[in-house]
């Protein structure tokens, strides 16, 4: 009589192991005590996620193309296969994407059925249901609407004709939005975005509204992986998986810029469809497409030397992508459920902070907090130059006119010297009668020499019931009064809905007045 396998006996082959989600994937297979065959064309050292990963006695890694025919001999002894290698660009054409979407998991079930494999499971899509459909269960129309799209239901289709006709049983999942650490793909070109948008302006707004969809934490669809071979009713069965909680676009990317500790601004709507309509020209526009995505690329690149990262995140702008952003696109996993799947991560929010740690610690994508300010400043330039300002003035409003004071501590990054442009933060306090009293407030200036010297100042403020404000300002220095144009400044106050609240008018208060060049005192 055979003997019957426990837990610790079985084996299981992860194709894709050292892609962004494989790694969760060997990860909980090995935590769970199975013998885990890993197969990927990269060695795990070079993708730069080995730190997610102990390396133990039950995995062995195998670098070899995975539509290589030694696949198939490694199979033999496994009661599962579980493919979580794929192409994922949502830009290419089909036949760019088949060859890694759609043959490969047909030659690996083929792979499977010879072996005697017990069960496949197959990682799949959620963004394949009819996109006119808010909300999406299992039973939805698909209707792909790009060729990636295209490529992850043809595989399911053929997948499903080839156990019809005598082979393993199959699992089909189909994961939301992925992100965690690790991923490169969907969720983190975001991350990228929301880094150049920082680099080039110093102070962010907060977004607001948007179409709704609910995310997948790479872990979380790790374990749903696990539910899949241990429960006998996830057989021959398609499952969604996603989190708790659907987020709007603009809390998705307010989520992200708050990940990396960015001091948001007052929170503006996200474009609406009449916008999407008057942008659509741009966007059907090969050569102005293509000019922008270029940029994008430079801004990172930039970014990445400045930063000293060693980074595989790419900013992404697709046609394709765009349509994530038109339409509600919630997935209901309850099918999963009812086999006793729980998501660890239930919102974005949450996850998306670790999962930015995790970049920032792996040099894939740049720090933003004080610290690292100082830092990068430090490995830049020889010193910084610090003084404080006093400033006095008028906010007036459609209402009054409110007295203003602040005390600023300005840093730049090195001694002004023109033509250069020079950078740095202030922080301090400030107090608006009716409104804050001695708040703290945080920012960026930005000195430029020409044609004239001009101060840019940009910072944020929380009033005394704690909602954001925002104030810039800029002292130009103006001929024939040189001396007395540099002593005073102009600006706006923004409330925390982008509405403005009225014109600032501030001069410098006695001993702190600055003669014609920055930082020379009276």
């Amino acid at each position: 009589m055979a003997t019957k396998k426990t837990t610790s006996d079985r084996r299981a082959m992860v194709v894709g192991a050292a892609g962004g989600l494989g790694v969760h994937i060997v990860r909980a297979l090995s935590e769970a005590g199975w013998e885990v065959v890993a197969v990927d064309r990269r060695e795990l050292a070079t993708t730069g996620r080995e730190t997610l990963l102990e390396d133990g006695p039950k995995i062995t890694w195998h670098q070899l193309e995975c539509r290589d025919e030694a696949i198939g001999e490694l199979m033999i002894g496994c009661q599962a296969v579980i493919n979580a290698a794929a192409t994922v660009n949502i830009s290419e054409p089909y036949r760019a994407l088949a060859l890694d979407n759609v043959e490969l998991p047909r030659q690996l079930y083929v792979h499977a059925r010879d072996a005697g494999v017990e069960q496949v499971v197959q990682i799949s899509c959620a963004s394949v249901y009819d996109g006119e459909r808010g909300v999406r269960t299992e039973d939805s129309p698909v209707d792909p609407y790009n060729d990636y799209e295209r490529t992850k239901i043809e595989a399911e289709r053929e997948l499903e004709a080839l156990r019809a006709g005598g082979g393993p049983a199959l699992t089909i999942l189909r994961p939301g939005l992925l992100y965690g650490p690790g991923c490169t793909e969907m969720s983190a070109g975001l991350v990228t975005v929301v880094a150049i948008l920082r680099d080039l302006a110093s102070y962010l707004p907060g977004l607001r509204g948007g179409p709704r969809t609910n995310w997948c934490h790479a872990a979380d669809a790790a374990s749903a992986v696990m539910v899949a071979l241990t429960h006998p009713e996830a057989r021959n069965r398609t499952f969604n998986v996603g989190d708790d909680t659907a987020l709007s676009f603009g809390e998705v990317l307010t989520s992200i810029a708050e990940g990396y500790g960015i001091d948001l601004g007052p929170s503006v709507p996200m474009p609406t469809v009449t916008f999407w309509a008057m942008v659509s020209p741009l966007i059907d526009n090969d050569f102005a497409f293509g000019r922008m995505r270029g940029l994008l690329r430079l801004l990172w690149k930039r970014i990445q030397r400045e930063h000293k990262l060693t980074s595989p995140l790419r900013p992404r702008l697709d046609r394709s992508a765009l349509f994530y952003v038109r339409e509600d696109a919630v997935m209901v996993s309850e099918a999963l459920r009812q086999l006793g799947w729980a998501p660890a991560w239930k919102d974005f929010r949450q996850g998306i902070v670790p999962t930015i740690r995790w970049y920032q610690q792996a040099c894939w994508v740049p720090r933003f907090d004080t610290e690292a300010l100082q830092e990068r400043r430090d490995g830049r330039v020889g010193g910084q130059y610090t003084f404080d300002e006093r400033v006095r003035g008028e906010l007036e409003g459609s209402r009054r006119v409110s007295e203003v004071q602040a005390s600023l501590v300005v840093t730049l990054e090195q001694w002004p010297v023109p033509p250069m442009r020079h950078e740095g933060c202030v922080e301090g306090t400030i107090s608006i009668s009716g409104l804050a009293l001695e708040a703290p407030l945080l920012g960026t200036v930005v000195l430029d020499y020409g044609p004239l010297p001009t101060m840019r100042y940009e910072f944020g403020f929380k009033d005394d019931e704690g909602r954001a404000h925002r104030l810039s300002f800029a002292r130009e220095m103006t001929l024939p009064h040189p001396l007395c144009s540099w002593s005073s400044a102009h600006g706006e106050l923004i409330d925390q809905w982008g509405d403005a609240l009225g014109r600032v008018t501030l001069s410098d208060e006695g001993a702190t007045r600055p003669r014609a060049w920055l930082g020379v005192r009276a």
